[in-house]
């Protein structure tokens, strides 16, 4: 069978060769005859000579996310190779030692373990697989990644979930029925994950390594945690002896799942009170001053085309915490917008604080977990980010 075959309109050979994973349409060749369905490309540079082999996307602006640059073809055994180094990455993330045990991380991360479009989550016992829209839905075998994850892992249920639809829903695709609801342990940390409802694959699993970050500079403060979905930042604060925590969020379920998590930790319900609110609104009205307050707000960018508007957003939102923050207090920001940069990120902290009138040190700068690795030749990936300050 003859291989599809996508030549570059650009001399993009180099790039590719350092370890770039995509492509876009307006630097190929449309293919002729027009191909409708997303598959295993060859492609040539102008002068016909292979550069590499790509999943070749005919539904999205982004044309082609590189697989190899070898000169054979991608096969089953190879993307079991790329299975099998995703997981060894992930033994120093897994934990069973008593008070750290991890079980919920992410196994697959797309194009930074070099499977492009696909994603997997572990909660538990249960994988969830996601793929980054149709292209990557079509070119993946989910039979070839469910048989892996079920042989090579402890998972025993690997489910689907749909990504950005107005309805969620998950599918069961091998191994035994599950429940929406499983209780996962982070760093010895408890939570109730609802993957069909819940945000993401069901968590956000990258912010764990700065979650532990609050948990060791929590003791005796009093914080607040803004847009708290359903605790996470919270129950760690809560854990590290905070004499007081709040979690703030729009959703009455989150809210609900936040206090339910802080009791099946084991913690005082005195001093915890969650509010289902509009963060900026109270934020407008708010008097109380706090120890340390933590800023995680949904991503304000999703593209580049709203990069200003988002930026004046974050600077309005984290200036009006900054201002709730007690004198000599923390405040903690972060953004998971790929669409914000790193630079973007410290410009906005500079410009929030300049704002509310306050300065600043920074104690710690953080991001995603190792169980989110990157290209090193994609920072678009590198998209998590956390700064801890302390002000005036």
């Amino acid at each position: 069978m003859a291989r599809l075959k996508i030549k570059l309109s650009r001399n993009l050979r180099r790039t590719i060769l350092q370890g770039h994973p995509w492509v876009y349409a307006d630097n190929v060749t449309a293919p002729s005859p027009k191909v409708d369905v997303a598959q295993l490309a060859q492609v040539i540079d102008s002068k016909n000579e292979h550069v590499a082999w790509a999943l070749y996307d005919p539904h999205s602006p982004l044309s082609l996310r590189i697989l190899s640059t070898a000169e054979a073809p991608p096969n089953a055994a190879f993307f079991e190779k790329k299975f099998e180094c995703a997981n060894r990455l992930r033994e120093g993330v897994r934990c069973s030692a008593p008070g750290r045990e991890t079980d919920a991380y992410r196994l697959f991360n797309g194009e930074g373990d070099l499977v492009p479009g696909l994603i997997c989550d572990v909660y538990n016992k249960v994988a969830v697989i996601q793929f980054d829209g149709p292209g990557p839905t079509e070119f993946w075998d989910k039979n070839l990644i469910t048989q892996w994850i079920l042989k090579n892992t402890e998972c025993k249920t690997v489910i689907e979930k749909t990504r950005r639809s107005p309805t969620r829903s998950t599918e069961l695709i091998g191994g035994d029925p599950y429940d929406n609801e499983v209780v996962i342990h982070e760093n010895g940390v408890k939570f109730e994950v609802n993957l069909e409802k819940g945000q993401k694959t069901g968590f956000f699993l990258d912010q764990r390594e700065n979650r532990d970050h609050v948990r060791r500079s929590s003791a005796g403060k009093t914080v607040l945690n803004l847009f708290s979905y359903t605790g996470g930042f919270s129950i760690y604060a809560g854990l590290g002896q905070a004499s007081k925590v709040a979690s703030l969020d729009v959703s009455k379920g989150a809210i609900e799942s936040a206090e339910k998590n802080w009791k099946m930790n084991g913690l005082d319900p005195s001093k915890h009170v969650g509010l289902c609110v509009d963060v900026f609104e109270y934020l407008e009205t708010a008097t109380e001053q706090w120890d340390h307050i933590l800023v995680d707000p949904p991503s304000m960018s999703h593209s580049e085309d709203q990069n200003k508007t988002a930026k004046l957003k974050y600077i309005e939102v984290f200036a009006a915490a900054a201002k709730r923050v007690k004198k000599g207090g923390e405040l903690s920001l972060s953004s998971c917008s790929s669409h914000i940069t790193h630079e973007d990120f410290f410009e906005i902290t500079n410009e929030c604080l300049s704002l509310a009138r306050r300065k600043g040190q920074i104690l710690r700068v953080g991001g995603q977990g190792p169980d989110h690795p990157f290209p090193h030749a994609c920072h678009e990936f590198r998209y998590l980010k956390f700064v801890h300050l302390i002000l005036d």
